[in-house]
């Protein structure tokens, strides 16, 4: 899964959004760290063509030349490897000060799969297939290794025209994620490709894809000084953001009722066509339905959920497994125990109601399913799957119950990604929306809606708007 800028004309995400997005990449990507540099032992052709480099070639190079870098992969123990990059001889890489913009591309397509983006080859818009990304081969990645924990397969091969590396990761089930990643050395773009690859795919698919890899240099020039490089994914910056708040004392949290109106506010655009935020508006639930089926949909399923019922439209049990994690190092994740639980559709009509005095087009609306732990004097945002307990860690499950994301939503506009925002709304107008979400049967008693914010954390929109209080006894 990985983060895409917004294009255009299109108005900002909302920063939670970002922030889920980029939690979600970060799970699945593993921890990264710097680790020393062991010398590899040469041999002796290898230390031969480095001879013969360096008498051809000055100590720095103005280019860089497909046969002057290496990647590598060493054993870091049992289960992490450090990925490297080397350079024969003295040789040094000295970037220019622009280069070209890529695109990437490949000659090889598994069947079923089609471009969804420049940036993403899939079977359907669904998690896992391919995953493209790009940075900067700088002279100070050769001082550093990237270490990847929890791999159970490695290899060093030529993809090509390309040196690389392939790894795959251990998965203690099948989610749809990407569980295999390949690293290839293009140093003719002055560029390390990184191609993510989900559990849909197989080894032979995938290096067939990165075999038949094709970058494609753009008229567009960028300024090196202004692009990520190896080493920033290997040793990433910290920035300072925004603490995450997720226990809230009770006073601080408006709480509604069904039927019970709350003000927030949106983003969208004028009819001049000009990005507005903090668009006011009303908005009231009007209703709230629990089933054990997706008729209340009327045939428009999600993606996401199209496997989520049985062979009667009902929905399926979850089966959640209870992970106990391991080192990555010298041990492995393991399920300790599982058990199932009846998932149920949360389904919740909404009406919005222009406040202002214009008329706004494209407003962006959300609905996020918040599940709030209280004590009577705070309220504690959780996320189920990182729950932990008695010998676990965290948890798991193969079914729709995944996310407090809203999946369904029934009011689209053609615009932007095509989803969840309203056409247009004149000043005093009203439409009413029905989203839906699919969750454990459990969660129903800690169900809130966030109609301004993100399902697992309180930010000043959720603190001044509040939440709608939809638990089911």
């Amino acid at each position: 899964m990985r983060l895409e800028d917004m294009k255009n004309n299109i108005p900002e995400t909302p920063d939670f959004i970002h922030k889920m997005v980029q939690e979600e990449v970060n799970r699945q990507l593993q921890d990264t760290k710097v680790v020393s540099i062991k010398k590899r032992k040469w041999n002796k052709m290898q230390v031969a063509a480095a001879a013969a480099v360096c008498l051809l070639a000055t100590s720095t190079v103005a280019y860089a030349g497909s046969r002057l870098y290496h990647m590598y992969v060493e054993k870091q123990g049992t289960y992490s490897v450090a990925t490297g990059l080397q350079a024969d001889g003295n040789t040094t890489l000295q970037l220019p000060e622009q280069v070209h913009d890529v695109t990437i591309s490949t000659s090889y397509i598994p069947d079923g799969m089609t471009w969804t983006d420049d940036e993403h080859l899939q079977y359907t818009a669904q998690n896992g297939g391919f995953s493209f990304t790009s940075v900067l081969l700088d002279s100070d990645d050769f001082a550093q290794v990237k270490e990847d924990k929890n791999i159970v397969e490695s290899e060093e091969r030529t993809f090509g025209q390309y040196e690389g590396v392939y790894l795959k990761y251990h998965e203690v089930m099948q989610d749809g994620f990407f569980n295999q990643r390949i690293y290839l050395l293009c140093p003719e773009a002055y560029r390390v490709i990184t191609i993510y690859v989900g559990d849909d795919v197989s080894k032979e698919d995938a290096i067939k894809v990165a075999e038949n890899l094709q970058i494609t240099e753009k008229d567009t020039m960028i300024d090196t000084a202004n692009m990520y490089t190896w080493s920033d994914i290997v040793s990433p910056e910290e920035t300072p953001g925004d603490e995450e708040i997720t226990s809230i004392a009770a006073d601080k949290l408006p709480i509604a009722k069904v039927g019970e109106t709350i003000n927030l506010t949106a983003s969208g655009e004028d009819t001049d066509g000009n990005y507005v935020s903090d668009i006011p508006l009303q908005a009231t639930v009007d209703s709230v339905q629990i089933a054990d089926d997706l008729q209340l949909l009327n045939g428009q399923i999600p993606e996401d959920w199209k496997d989520a019922t049985d062979a009667d439209g009902k929905l399926k049990e979850n089966t959640i497994s209870y992970i106990k994690e391991g080192d990555g190092v010298n041990t492995l994740d393991e399920i300790v125990k599982t058990k199932t639980e009846q998932q149920k559709l949360v389904y919740t009509t909404v009406t919005y109601t222009n406040t202002s005095d214009q008329e706004v087009n494209h407003i962006l609306y959300i609905g996020s399913l918040m599940k709030l732990h209280s004590d009577g004097s705070t309220y504690e945002a959780y996320v189920p799957e990182e729950e932990s307990g008695d010998g676990y860690d965290r948890t798991t499950w193969d079914s729709a119950a995944r996310t407090g994301e809203m999946k369904y939503y029934s009011v689209t506009d053609n615009y932007g990604n095509g989803g969840n925002y309203i056409p247009t709304l004149k000043p005093g107008e009203s439409i009413q929306i029905s989203m839906a979400w699919i969750v454990n049967e459990s969660d129903l008693t800690e169900a809130y809606l966030n109609l301004n914010g993100s399902s697992y954390q309180f930010n000043d929109e959720t603190l001044a708007s509040g939440v709608i209080d939809i638990r089911q006894e």
